[in-house]
């Protein structure tokens, strides 16, 4: 990875933690591992999220890539995410949030604008649905041997149902390719989906727990699923 992106990576992380010191905003710091079965890999992610009360907030992201099967061996950075947005609350139930992502990798850069909308029930239901874009400004071959960029539609929703201390929440991802010249995205097809279950546990006001359950795809050009195990924790001050 060449000096600007590692730069790229690592302003974000100092210039949130400065803020996070500096001012009484809400902060949390979430470090996540994970296995994927079928391709037999490890990964890691750090993510850094403020808050600054004032109806916008930041997130930041690091992913590594582990050696063959190997936990923690060989750690290399895989690709960093950093996020501004805006949310506000429509009505005591109702919050709307507009977003958008820089998504960095030795590649190059993905754009990532979104809008979130989530609603939480009296009764510790809630319901979110997120819709966003993914725009590559990077070329890649194409199925008929020309470059192609890259451009994706996503939808993710969202039921989860807090109880006491615990958390419970079920995810459906599903992606669309827009550009006629792309590689699939999976079974030979222009579209793809995924399941994903969380289960989180406050330990105190600080400290959460969780592991995660989910089904993504193997590969571009089979039918074949593999399933994804997550732990981690986050810390909230």
């Amino acid at each position: 990875m060449n000096t600007l992106i590692k730069f790229i990576v690592a302003f974000p992380c100092f210039f949130l933690a400065e803020l996070a010191l500096a001012n009484d905003y809400k902060t949390s710091i979430e470090y996540r591992h994970d296995y994927r079965d079928g391709v037999k890999k490890h990964g890691d992610r750090f993510k850094v999220y403020l808050d600054t009360g004032k109806n916008i907030g930041f997130e930041f992201d690091a992913r590594y890539n582990n050696k063959d099967e190997n936990l923690y061996d060989e750690m290399q950075l895989n690709g960093s995410e950093l996020t501004a947005f805006y949310y506000t609350n429509l009505n005591k139930n109702t919050v709307g949030l507009a977003g958008l992502s820089l998504d960095y990798t030795s590649e190059g850069l993905v754009y990532i604008p979104y809008v979130r909308l989530n609603y939480t029930f009296d009764n510790g239901f809630r319901l979110q649905g997120r819709y966003k874009w993914k725009l590559w400004d990077y070329g890649m071959v194409g199925v008929d041997g020309n470059s192609y960029h890259s451009k994706i539609q996503e939808f993710d929703s969202f039921i989860g149902y807090k109880y006491d201390r615990w958390d419970f929440q079920y995810q459906f991802d599903i992606f669309w390719e827009m550009d006629s010249n792309a590689l699939p995205l999976y079974n030979n097809r222009k579209w793809d989906y995924q399941h994903n279950v969380r289960i989180m546990y406050s330990l105190n006001t600080n400290w959460r727990p969780f592991v995660e359950i989910g089904n993504i795809k193997e590969n571009r050009y089979t039918s074949e699923r593999q399933t994804r195990y997550r732990v981690g924790i986050k810390y909230t001050w």
